[in-house]
């Protein structure tokens, strides 16, 4: 495991403008050496306000975005990832996870496209409450074989406990493609959870947040506020 880094802030304005700052560093150094710079986000309220400030900056039209997984709803729906951040960064090539009519073929086509796209400049995931990343959640069918580093980089089917409960995600293969890798949290329970892997505790083992902070390539850059 590579040595993480942690960012601990007072508050989340706070938080989101230096992780704003970080990820600008990195897409604009992809930028000075490749015409384009590939981009994986998280959907979500806490990744949705992040966004005005990545836009203030950033060449998006020179970026290629993804999210990092997709409910299986319709792409103006409220709950749609995908539009979160086309909304956000609108000048960007946001590739839309719904690659197929059914759930299987949509991630298969999404999980080639994205195979043929450089490394991503940068991956930035969010957490549950419960420990998942993506659309990995703890419990759900195919659950190791997702988080086996080693696998193919692809994209899957998942199965969430809550509704919307069929989607879309990424494999922790394919979200370790990244050049830089971040992961923010908010709030006590999360910090818990994040404490608790690092502590390798044995508790933790079984969560995908652990597969991300602890069979990671390369250090994850760790946000956190209350």
């Amino acid at each position: 495991m590579s040595q993480n880094l942690f960012h601990n802030h007072a508050q989340r304005g706070t938080c989101l403008q230096m992780l704003a700052t970080d990820l600008l560093a990195q897409l604009q150094a992809t930028l000075a050496q490749q015409p384009r710079a590939g981009l994986i986000l998280p959907g979500g309220s806490s990744p949705q306000a992040l966004l005005p400030l990545l836009a203030q900056q950033l060449d998006s039209q020179r970026i290629d975005l993804s999210p990092s997984d997709e409910r299986w709803v319709a792409v103006q729906a409220a709950e749609s990832n995908w539009l979160l951040l086309h909304q956000g960064l609108p000048q960007a090539n946001c590739l839309d996870p719904r690659q197929g009519t059914t759930l299987v073929q949509a991630a298969l086509n999404w999980g080639e496209q994205l195979a043929q796209w450089p490394l991503f400049s940068a991956v930035l995931l969010g957490m549950g409450e419960d420990g998942h990343i993506a659309s990995l959640f703890p419990g759900m069918p195919g659950l190791m074989a997702a988080l086996n580093p080693d696998a193919a980089p692809a994209a899957l089917p998942a199965l969430a406990p809550q509704e919307p409960r069929e989607r879309l995600s990424l494999n922790l293969a394919m979200l370790q493609r990244g050049q830089w890798l971040g992961l923010l949290a908010f709030g006590e329970r999360k910090r818990e959870l994040i404490d608790a892997v690092l502590a390798d505790q044995p508790g933790a083992r079984e969560l995908p947040l652990y597969a991300w902070l602890r069979r990671s390539p390369l250090p994850v850059n760790i946000y956190w506020a209350p």
